[in-house]
């Protein structure tokens, strides 16, 4: 097998059928080295997504019904999602009963056999909701607890309630059942107060009593696409995901602690909502900052992204996306929605791994180039559980602009009670993302406090890693619980990105 590799990796040492004879005074010794054989302190290069992953503490896997259930997916992929067979279409019953599982049924014992896991999808949907379709929150707990209790620990994650927001990047949720049965009771324009009737919390609510309850460790998830980034095309506000963005932190915080997992499906495609931007990486920190794990839970890049190309182009694509989750610690696994590109939902657009089809399947580039971005592992900076170097750019720059985007950066402050700051900027025209990397100096620290003046007009919309004390003028950013200690001669960073200028902004560091 073919696959790219980066400079600097760590390789397996083989020997095979290697006798070493070993000289001591009694005698000649002759000791036989069995393969294969990983020098100590070396990582081993994986060979297949699922092991590559693994290594770097994810997982990787593939949504498939039972005809597609071939060799090639218990050896490559680690998970695996029931593309249609787990719907409410397919098994839910009058009632809120569970039927007709016979096809999830092969699915399960399929991933126990070849020990994957097994991903939910899904419970309450808008869509292919087949019986349960305009049922009451009633209806909709008890068939909750019917497929909880029907699998239990077999399903790792389950997709609790999927797709709850508009498109077109509204901000708003779906105008037809299920959210036809939330009341804003005092008309604020959300569903968070306690006396709003919301179908979000309340099926949440329903299941986190049910695994409780029955003691299992099942992680619940809300999932849906055009999430996946800050901004769409032109540098605009995701409206859709700062949403879910609401919703998580709303479901997830006492005294709502109900959500454990958020799924962002990533469909790319050149719709102006669903391109890949640069501010992917930023959003998957800030959904992980709330402190849930993260999934990219759908994934297939059409090649409109790519100008039709599935060689290098699409290759790119695919690594950027993939080192976005890896250089996120919460961010616990990517599924692709699929297996190759003929037996995808979007077979015309060519967005999976593999070609061919029938358990006939090709490698493209995508593979190799997920297959290397895996096995570079997490590249986390030493003495920091947040993104490395360069983990937050700039969105696309407005179409009406001329400009590109620009990278500068700023001497490190120098080290005021034992510790120093530099700023990364990277600004396009009315915007900027700005890393700042924090650095000990002769002694570790165990807290630290950065302040910087932002330019006049410059406004923090949003920052991530640290505490943030305003949104303008001279502003104060202090550690968050996971990267307050820094080792001696160390670094951790956070960002944070504004609108307006940033340039000349000057962080000076104090240690805690």
């Amino acid at each position: 097998m073919h696959v790219n590799s980066s400079p600097g990796r760590a390789r397996n040492l083989r020997i095979s059928g290697l006798a070493v004879a070993i000289l001591v005074a009694s005698g000649a010794v002759a000791l036989t080295v069995s393969p294969p054989f990983t020098a100590i302190g070396e990582a081993a290069t994986a060979e297949t997504l699922r092991a590559a992953a693994a290594q770097a503490d994810l997982f990787f896997g593939v949504a498939a019904s039972p005809a597609r259930l071939s060799s090639i997916v218990g050896r490559e992929f680690g998970q695996l999602t029931a593309e249609n067979d787990m719907k409410p279409a397919t098994i839910a019953g009058p009632g809120g009963t569970v039927q007709n599982t016979g096809n999830a049924d092969t699915l399960v014992n399929y991933a126990q056999t070849n020990n994957m896991t097994v991903r939910g999808h899904t419970m309450v949907w808008y869509s292919q909701a087949g019986s349960l379709s305009g049922a009451s929150q009633s209806t909709l707990n008890t068939y909750i607890q019917n497929v909880l209790l029907k699998w239990g620990n077999k399903i790792s994650h389950w997709d609790v309630v999927n797709e709850a927001l508009d498109d077109n990047n509204t901000g708003q949720r779906r105008n037809q059942w299920p959210h036809t049965l939330d009341r804003d009771a005092n008309g604020d324009g959300d569903y968070f107060d306690p006396s709003d009737t919301d179908y979000i919390r309340d099926s949440f609510r329903q299941a986190r009593q049910v695994v409780e309850q029955s003691g299992l460790t099942t992680k619940l998830c809300i999932n849906d696409y055009d999430i996946e980034g800050l901004t769409v095309k032109g540098g605009a506000r995701n409206k859709k995901s700062d949403a879910m963005y609401d919703i998580v932190k709303m479901y997830s915080q006492e005294p709502y602690k109900y959500i454990d997992c958020v799924g962002l499906q990533s469909h790319f495609n050149d719709n102006p909502n669903s391109i890949i931007t640069d501010d992917l990486q930023a959003n998957i920190q800030r959904f992980a900052d709330l402190g849930v794990e993260v999934q990219l839970t759908e994934l297939d890049i059409d090649d409109d992204l790519s100008n039709n190309d599935i060689g290098q182009g699409q290759a790119d694509n695919y690594r950027k996306v993939v080192r976005a989750c890896l250089n996120v610690a919460k961010c616990t696994g990517i599924t692709v929605w699929g297996i190759s590109d003929s037996e995808s939902w979007r077979a015309s657009e060519r967005g999976l791994l593999f070609t061919g089809s029938n358990g006939s399947y090709q490698k493209k580039a995508a593979y190799s180039a997920v297959l290397d971005e895996l096995n570079k592992g997490r590249q986390t900076t030493p003495g920091s559980s947040g993104p490395p170097s360069n983990s937050s750019s700039p969105p696309s720059s407005p179409s009406t602009s001329s400009s590109s985007p620009s990278t500068s950066s700023s001497s490190p402050s120098d080290p005021t009670a034992g510790c120093s700051a530099g700023v990364t900027l990277n600004s396009w025209n009315g915007g900027f993302v700005a890393t700042v990397r924090v650095t000990a100096g002769a002694e570790p620290i165990d807290g630290w406090s950065v302040s910087l003046t932002l330019p006049a007009g410059a406004t923090v919309t949003s920052a991530w890693n640290a505490n943030q004390s305003a949104t303008s003028g001279t502003v104060h950013f202090t550690n968050v619980s996971y990267n307050g200690r820094v080792d001696a001669g160390q670094s951790t960073e956070f960002g944070f990105q504004g609108t307006g200028t940033g340039t000349g902004m000057t962080p000076t560091c104090t240690a805690a």
